[in-house]
């Protein structure tokens, strides 16, 4: 029997042969069909996609970057899933306790052979999602799939190190506490999401984190939980050949087992009133706002291929591509209101959006950072921002200044993949938040597809005061509060 490739290009041969004799003979002489145009983001190496018996997935994208490779492991297990209650942080405190070393290549063994091999290793944790980075060269890839293989599957640390760890997680966030960003982030968070576990950060609750010493039992029952390889995609970029990293991928991986736990994540009601809360940082700081808007997730959680799925997926898809493109509208450098605020009136030191928010797996964030030069009213610059977003609402942003966003955005994203890093970081988002590769295309099909009437659409939707929760950062004295934040306990 034929393999499947075989059989399929038999197929292809024999349909090809009827045709030509089923045309006229000037017909047969036609040229060739001009080949499709490369992919706009893989070019002419299409992703080769594998999954092991045991569910673990291999990606691997050949591009021209000779004697250089990116190693990615993705795990699909972030802040999100940190349902029960005291147990915040510990998918970011796994990102510290994987680099622990194993039986076989302890701590400093592992750090000593990888820095032999001229590579270069680190790790970061997001709501959805924690991601292993290794890039080095090509030709090391058969030790750099065995250390890597051994740590997932062996990791091992005892309590004194576990106790380690915990205290330069606190030192961390101790860290990012000395400055105003994590309490305004934790104080968004918190009114955005009251069920949801997006409501903390991926540090998570302060209370959380001082205790973490005391849960080394939890801390290796959440590692055989989460850390599977059906939770876990390897992404190899650059200087590889697929089959060969296949072979070495299913000989180091292929005995790995376990089943990863599905919590049940709380879902958040709709919002149906907006809020301002107004806190104080001591010390000297510009007064600042955050504003978070409530919104869809990327894909609309339709994972299914059944018909239903996919027209409900393709209008989640349309709806983020359009939060996309009313992003950079509205907030970029170029954009009236940057220019009215920041540049000519001078109100704003600092006007940022981020794009980035609108891409999870559940409902997230639009959100928008305006630090303020002094002098400034941050109610009305809070009121300024929401008229723009309610002119783009009322569809008064023109068809050809949607197309010149929708463009830049497109091949931004495409300049954007300089290196193998760049790739497999690409990859390992998409995965995490989409849960398969396909939905890259699909997502650009959707960018390229908006209307100005999907733009307004989604931004009266969306971006509207009932969904709207704002902070507003002043320094002096803290107030005395009502009752201690969570954050604090």
């Amino acid at each position: 029997m034929p393999t499947l490739a075989l059989a399929a290009l038999l197929v292809v041969s024999l349909t090809a042969v009827a045709t030509a004799h089923a045309q006229p003979a000037a017909s047969r002489a036609a040229a060739p069909s001009p080949r499709p145009p490369p992919h706009p983001v893989w070019g002419e190496a299409t992703p080769t996609i594998a999954r092991l018996p045991n569910g673990l997935t291999l990606i691997t994208v050949r591009r021209d970057t000779p004697g250089i490779l990116a190693y990615y492991t993705l795990v699909r297990v972030g802040s999100r899933d940190e349902v029960e209650a005291g147990h915040t942080g510990f998918a970011h405190l796994f990102e510290h306790m994987m680099f622990r070393g194993t039986e076989r290549f302890p701590e400093a063994v592992y750090e000593r052979t990888i820095q032999s091999l001229g590579a270069d290793n680190n790790a970061y944790t997001t709501n959805d999602y924690t991601c292993y980075t290794v890039t080095g060269p090509s030709s090391a890839l058969a030790r750099i799939v065995e250390l890597e293989a051994d740590r997932f599957q062996h990791l091992r640390y005892d309590e004194q190190q576990f106790r380690t760890e915990t205290g330069a997680v606190l030192g961390e966030y101790n860290k990012s506490a000395s400055s105003p960003d994590l309490l305004l982030e934790e104080t968004l968070m918190q009114m955005a999401f009251t069920r949801h576990t997006y409501g903390h950060t991926t540090l998570g609750y302060l209370r959380d984190v001082r205790a973490m010493p005391e849960y080394f039992a939890y801390s290796q029952a959440f590692f055989r939980r989460f850390y599977t390889p059906d939770a876990s995609s390897i992404v190899i970029v650059g200087d590889v050949e697929p089959a060969a990293a296949l072979r070495l991928v299913t000989a180091q991986y292929g005995g790995w087992t376990g089943r990863r736990d599905q919590p049940r994540i709380p879902v958040e009601p709709q919002p149906t009133a907006g809020s301002t809360r107004t806190i104080a940082w001591e010390g000297p700081t510009p007064p600042r706002a955050l504003i978070g808007y409530r919104t869809p997730s990327f894909d609309g959680g339709f994972s299914g291929a059944s018909a239903r799925d996919r027209t409900g997926r393709a209008a989640a898809l349309r709806e983020t591509a359009a939060l996309q493109i009313v992003h950079a509208m509205a907030f970029s450098t170029s954009a009236p209101l940057y220019q009215r605020l920041v540049v000519d009136e001078r109100k704003l030191l600092a006007l940022r959006s981020f794009a980035s928010s609108t891409m999870s797996r559940d409902p997230g964030l639009f959100v928008i950072d305006a630090t303020s030069a002094e002098g400034t009213d941050l109610s009305e610059v809070v009121a300024t921002i929401q008229a723009r977003l309610n002119a783009i609402a009322s569809g008064r942003a023109s068809a050809e200044r949607i197309r010149g966003v929708q463009s830049n955005l497109r091949y931004a994203r495409i300049l954007g993949l300089e290196t193998p890093d760049d790739v497999a970081d690409l990859i390992a988002n998409t995965l995490a938040i989409g849960g398969d590769l396909a939905r890259l295309d699909e997502f650009l099909a959707a960018l390229d597809a908006v209307t100005p009437e999907d733009v307004a659409r989604t931004a009266t939707r969306y971006l509207v005061e009932s969904r709207r929760s704002v902070v507003i950062l002043r320094p002096g004295p803290p107030p005395q509060p009502t009752r201690t934040p969570e954050s604090a306990q």
